[in-house]
Order: C-alpha cells, then structure tokens, then sequence
C-alpha cells in the first residue's frame, strides 16, 4: 500500500499524499496500526506516532469501535497543500526523496503506471548498466549497441519486423523530425520542403503537426477514418504520410488490414514515405495483433517504423527508436549527429538489460492485464453513469475518447478540473475539423475512482448541455 515508508515522517506524508490523489477520502477507514507495521516494516509505535500527528493536524480522527477515519475535509485541505509540518530541503546527504507521478486525477493522456514496473528488476538493470562504468562517447555518435541488438530481437518477437536495426533517439517527435527532413534531402526531386505535402488525420498528434511545420511542409489534413488513412485521397505526388494505426491517436481506431495495405501501395507507386508511429502499440484488449505497415510487401522500402518506451515503461526515460527504410538512413544519422537527440547511455543500457534479461516481456503481460481490467472499469462506469455517450479506442492503447455531440469540450474540462479532475479536450487535437469530447488516460485509474469520474461526468454535463425546451401539448382538433 505504501511503498518506501522508512519512518513516521514518510509515513504521515504518504497517507497525506493519498487523501490529496483520492485514493482515500474524507470517512474511509485507514488501516489499523498493526496492519500498517506489518504492511510497511515499521515499528507499530512509529505507525502509532504517525497517528498521532495526523490527528494533532485534522486528517484523521480516532472513534472507540470504529478505528481511524480521514476527516471530514482532509481531501480539500490535502490537495490545497496543507501538511502536519513544513517540507525543508532534507540535509541528510545521499538520500533520494521518492519522486511522486502525476495524481491519479490527472487522465490526460500520455503516461503509463510507472509503480506497475517491478522495481526490484528494474534496479537490477540499471545496477548492470552502470557496472559498465562510462563510456567517453557521443550518444549520437555511438548509440548503445546492446540497446540496438535487444530492440531488434524485441521488435521481431512482438511486432514481425525481421532484421531490425533501429536507430535511437530521444524521443519519438525527434525521430519524426529527422524522417521529414531526411525525405526533404533526398527525396524531394528539387522541390522545396514547402512544396512537400505533409498527410496527417484530423484529429491528430499534435507532436507529428509541430515537427512538419518545423520543417516548412505543406500540411494536409484528413478526417479520421474508422477504417484508417484512406489512400484513394492522398493524390499522386510523392509526400508523407504519418499515421498511428495500431491505435488511432487520440479516437482510438485500428487501421483495416485493406486501407494498410493500399497505402503501402500507394507510398510504392508514388514514391513516397510512411511514419509509422506505434507509440502504445504493445497494449490491445481481446483482439488480434494487426500487421505493422512495414512488415507487408514492399514495406521496408517505404516505411519508418517509430517507436517509444514512454508508454510501455516510462516517459522519464527518454529512449525512442526508428527503423527508417533503408535509402534513408544515412539522412536520418546525419541528423542525429546535428541535432545531437540520441538518448543518454545508462537509460538505453539499463532498458536494454531489462529487456535481455526477459523482464520486460514480464512487465508488459502484467500491465496489459491491469490496464485491461482499469478500461473495462472505466467503460463500465461511464456506461452506467452517462449511457447515451459515445465512447471509441477502447480495443488497444492506454486512453480512450468520449465524444460530446451537444456541449463545448473545453467547458467541460474546465468544470472537470474545478472539481478535481483532469482531462483533455478532443477539440485541442484538431485542427481543422473540431470535434468535441474528452480523451481519457485510464492507466493509473482505480475502479472506485472510475466511479467516482464517471459520476462527475454526469453532473457536469447536467449544467452543460443546453436544455430541451418543454414539449408542447398537441393543439386540439377544431
């Protein structure tokens, strides 16, 4: 329950920092002091003097009978920062203070449960990366070789990309980057990066629209498709295409195996590059694995496959990888070298052990599980609490999309945050095409607080969405 307690201090914040997160709210019974010591390795009078300061400071409360309660509003003095004492600058040298996450309110996408990694094998790989001491080298230069070696066997058993030699960045709009502009040098017949189109569905990844127009393309967007990019719409000249196919971001969509296969047709005929970006590609939900682009015919000649650690183990790494077809490659290293975004040496070594040592393949068979089962909580509450809600991308991925018909995404947001939750507005991912609903990150999500959200949800589009006016009775016959 309270990993890395090692005192009363530790102990008494953290019980804090789960009122301020919501797992525990105002009336719940905390464990008793006996369970505590045993759950934590704390003497149960360190536990009992923990009690004691949260209840000198209003937490929690002690009936006869009843054991401790978190008071009646502890959560809103929790999460306005009140604490029982003053957080100084620890002047004990050596010590790490736990670094915390972002709470388990904040449903914006793009984080994983990082507490899901087993931090015992973790250390492990890290303790074996930096056994190797320092290496004096560039990582753009000279990128972790047994980073390379273990994604190449990962990437064959998980995703069919036989002979991989990937190339490693910082992170994936890096790698994005580097395939535009590395298109631009060598491909481009003589045009100018501007009279390159730039394909890219709408509602889109933001990251991949930034990193084109960084490179002067000529943006074109497309509505997103159920089915995927649809090719018959792109033209005939040579251009690039991003897509996220395994999982559409932020709707949600898997690409049909017909529209993959035409767009690779399509980039085979016209000349032209496709990003493929599998950025949680590694989660689905009781259906079959579809076929990275770049594993059907003629793939490897004309798509990059992009790849990231931030949503199977951690943002915090750092650590992304590209396999670009292989005209480009010496483009793409140039720009490594340029821009200097290869990843640090000990985060891709350390990765590379975890993933040799078969910890990895451990770590995404046990959080495909969790997240499964925290999505079809989510589902679930969402359905009871607000059934007439349209709910996509729930097959695949670590976020799901709600879409609003009848009220303004940002409102809502913005009375979410005001109650303690948030999200993210569909509507900041589009560009051209506005589509309103809410995208909902369900990795770190609790059935109980997927309850309470839901709940939420259904208030706050009470007060937002305009009101059918009364029905008029039928005018009678003359």
């Amino acid at each position: 329950m309270l990993p890395g307690v090692t005192g009363s201090e530790d102990l008494v914040n953290a019980i804090i920092d789960q009122i301020a997160d919501g797992v525990l709210v105002d009336g719940d019974t905390i464990p008793s002091s006996r369970v505590l010591a045993q759950q934590t390795g704390l003497s149960r009078g360190t536990v009992v003097r923990a009690f004691d300061e949260l209840a000198a400071a209003g937490f929690v409360s002690a009936e006869h009978g009843s054991g401790t309660k978190v008071s009646a509003g502890a959560t809103q003095a929790a999460r306005a920062g009140a604490r029982t004492r003053g957080r100084g600058v620890p002047q004990t040298r050596g010590v790490v203070a736990p670094r915390r996450g972002r709470s388990r309110r904040d449903l914006r996408p793009g984080v994983p449960d990082a507490t899901l990694v087993d931090d015992q094998a973790w250390r492990r790989a890290v303790r074996a990366a930096a056994s190797a001491g320092l290496s004096g080298l560039n990582p753009w230069d000279e990128p972790s070789p047994a980073l390379q070696a273990a994604l190449a066997v990962h990437l064959r058993r998980h995703r069919g990309l036989s002979a991989a030699e990937p190339l490693l960045f910082d992170s994936s709009r890096s790698s994005i980057a580097a395939l535009c502009w590395a298109f631009s040098t060598s491909r481009s017949d003589g045009r100018t990066p501007s009279q390159i189109q730039f394909h890219i569905e709408d509602p889109g990844y933001r990251g991949a629209l930034l990193m084109a127009r960084e490179q002067g393309l000529d943006v074109r967007f497309h509505p997103a498709d159920p089915d995927g990019m649809d090719a018959s719409r792109l033209g005939d000249e040579p251009g690039i295409v991003f897509i996220t196919p395994a999982h559409q971001y932020p709707l949600g969509h898997r690409m049909s195996v017909d529209r993959r296969v035409a767009l690779v047709e399509w980039a085979r005929r016209t000349g032209s590059l496709i990003v493929e970006d599998d950025y949680d590609g590694e989660f689905r939900y009781g259906v079959a694995p579809l076929p990275a682009l770049a594993t059907l015919p003629g793939g490897r000649e004309h798509v990059a496959y992009v790849g990231t650690s931030s949503k199977s183990v951690s943002p915090d790494l750092r650590v992304a990888w590209c396999l670009p077809p292989g005209e480009l490659t010496r483009d793409v290293q140039r720009w490594l070298a340029v821009h200097r975004r290869g990843p640090s040496a000990l985060p891709a070594d350390a990765l590379a052990e975890f993933i040799t040592s078969g910890a990895m393949d451990r770590h995404l068979a046990r959080a495909a599980r969790v997240y499964s089962d925290r999505r079809s909580k989510l589902v679930a509450a969402l359905a009871e609490a607000c059934p007439d809600l349209a709910v996509t991308g729930v097959e695949a991925g670590l976020h799901l999309c709600v879409l609003l018909t009848d009220c303004d995404d940002e409102s809502v947001v913005a009375a979410l945050e005001a109650t303690g939750w948030r999200a993210r507005s569909l509507s900041s991912q589009s560009a051209e095409r506005r589509v309103s609903g809410l995208v909902l990150n369900y990795a770190r999500l609790t059935g109980r607080d997927a309850v309470e959200f839901a709940h939420t949800l259904g208030e706050v589009l009470v007060r937002h969405r305009p009101r059918k006016p009364p029905s008029m009775p039928p005018t009678p016959a003359s």
